[in-house]
C-alpha cells in the first residue's frame, strides 16, 4: 500500500514534502507487462504476510483484504485504477475466482476437504497420463490418520473419444461432478468397487496463494487389472466384484474402463477389493443404451469405447439392489451434480439395465452368491460381455 500511495502522490505532486517530491519523478507508469507481474508479485507477498501474521490460510487472507478494500478500510489515498487492480489481482487469487473458472458449484460436497493445512508434505508428480497430470500426497484426517491420495488437478476442456462421443461438453467438461455422481450410484446400490474421492485444494507448485483445486482420490491399493494373473480371475469373489463395477459403468455410461483404470487388490485373509478410479468420462446425455460403452471391433463409431456388453449372469444381491432403484432416485441422487439431459440418459440406462436383469432371470442366470465358481458361470464370461472375460483372455495371452 505504501507503494501505491507514493504512486498517488506523483500524480498530485503539491501534496509532497520537498524532500518527497524531490525524490519522485514524474506521473506514475501504467501497471502493465512486467510492472503488473511485480505488482502482483507484492500483493502475493502482502497476503503470505497476512497469513503467517494471522495464522490464517492464504485464501483466507485474500479474503480478508478484498473485504477491506471493497469496504475503503484499506486503499485510502491511492489512485482509483490502481484499487480496481489490486481488487482485480485478489479476486483472481479468490477461491470463487478458482470455482468459476471451472464452472464448478459450490456444494457442501464440492468444498474443500483437504488443504495445504493438513499436507505433510509437498505433492510429488506420478506423471501424466493420456489426458491428467496426478500427484501423490500425504494428508491428515481431523482424526489425526494419515491419508494417502492421489491429487488431479480439474481442467475446464474435455478430451478423449468417449467424452466426445457421449455428449459431455467439450469446453464444460464437470468433472468433479461425475466422479462424485459415480460415487453416489455405487454407494447407492452398495457397490464398494469406486474410489473414494472428494474435492481439494492443493499447491501443486505454483505457491500457496495458487493453488490447484482438484480431486483427491485414496490410492487405490493392489495391481491395475493390466497386470493381473489369470488364476486370480478365477476366484469368485473376484468375479462377483468385477461384475458389480461393469453393472455400476453400464449404469453410469462409463466408457473409458480400460485395464489400468481400476485395480484388484487381495487382502491377507483373501479378500478381493475391485477399485475403479479415474471416473471422468461417463454420464453423457447421448449414451441412453447401458450396452453402449462396448467396443466393436472394425466400427468406427465404437472404437474408442472400452467397455463390454452387458453381463451375461448377475448374481440375486446385485439384481435386488437395482430392482430396488426407482426412476425417481435418480434426479433425487444425482440431479444436484447433472444437468437435466444427463439425468434423463441416467434414466433410460436404468430402465435398460433393468430389462436385461428381466431378461436373465427368465433364462435362470440370476445366481446366487456363492454359485460364481460353477463351471456353467464362468463360461458364459467371455471377452465380449464381462470385465472378468476380457481381463482374462489379456492375462492368459501375456
Amino acid at each position: 500500500m505504501k507503494r501505491l500511495k507514493e504512486r498517488a502522490a506523483r500524480q498530485n505532486p503539491a501534496t509532497l514534502g520537498d524532500r518527497m517530491r524531490a525524490t519522485l519523478q514524474g506521473a506514475p507508469k501504467p501497471m502493465k507487462d512486467q510492472r503488473r507481474k511485480a505488482f502482483e508479485a507484492l500483493v502475493h507477498a502482502d497476503v503470505m504476510a497476512l497469513a503467517g501474521t494471522s495464522q490464517m490460510a492464504p485464501l483466507s487472507a485474500v479474503d480478508t483484504m478484498r473485504a477491506a478494500v471493497q469496504d475503503g478500510v484499506l486503499g485510502q489515498g491511492v489512485l482509483e485504477e490502481d484499487r480496481q487492480l489490486l481488487l482485480d489481482v485478489l479476486e483472481r487469487l479468490s477461491i470463487d475466482h478458482l470455482y468459476g473458472r471451472l464452472k464448478l458449484k459450490r456444494t457442501a460436497e464440492t468444498l474443500p476437504a483437504f488443504t495445504d493445512a493438513q499436507v505433510q508434505a509437498p505433492p510429488t508428480r506420478m506423471g501424466a497420463g493420456k489426458f491428467n497430470t496426478v500427484f501423490a500426497v500425504k494428508l491428515n484426517h481431523p482424526d489425526g490418520s494419515v491419508f494417502n491420495g492421489v491429487f488431479k488437478p480439474l481442467r475446464t476442456k474435455a478430451q478423449g473419444f468417449v467424452s466426445a462421443k457421449s455428449g459431455i461438453p467439450q469446453d464444460d467438461p464437470q468433472t468433479a461432478m461425475r466422479n462424485l455422481s459415480t460415487l453416489a450410484y455405487a454407494k447407492k446400490l452398495g457397490f464398494d468397487v469406486i474410489v473414494d474421492t472428494r474435492v481439494a485444494l492443493l499447491d501443486i507448485g505454483a505457491g500457496p496463494v495458487k493453488p490447484a483445486l482438484g480431486l483427491i482420490m485414496e490410492k487405490a491399493r493392489g495391481l491395475p487389472a493390466a497386470k493381473m494373473k489369470s488364476d486370480i480371475l478365477d476366484r469368485p469373489q473376484v468375479c462377483a466384484e468385477l461384475t458389480k463395477l461393469q453393472l455400476l459403468d453400464h449404469l453410469a455410461g462409463q466408457g473409458d474402463r480400460h485395464l489400468n483404470n481400476y485395480f484388484i487388490h487381495i487382502h491377507g485373509d483373501g479378500r478381493a477389493r475391485v477399485t475403479g478410479i479415474d471416473n471422468d468420462q461417463c454420464f453423457g446425455h447421448k449414451l441412453i443404451d447401458p450396452a453402449g460403452i462396448q467396443r466393436i471391433k472394425g466400427d468406427p463409431s465404437r472404437k474408442g469405447y472400452r467397455g463390454t456388453g452387458l453381463p451375461p449372469v448377475v448374481d440375486v444381491d446385485m439384481a435386488r439392489a437395482i430392482d430396488a432403484l426407482t426412476q425417481e432416485d435418480i434426479p433425487s441422487m444425482l440431479g444436484d451434480k447433472l444437468d437435466e439431459a444427463e439425468i434423463g440418459a441416467a434414466i433410460q440406462r436404468l430402465q435398460g439395465v433393468k430389462s436385461h436383469i428381466a431378461q436373465l432371470r427368465n433364462q435362470r442366470r440370476v445366481i446366487g452368491p456363492q454359485a460364481w465358481s460353477q463351471t456353467w458361470v464362468q463360461a458364459l464370461l467371455t471377452p465380449e460381455n464381462s470385465y472378468v472375460g476380457r481381463q482374462r483372455e489379456r492375462a492368459l495371452k501375456k
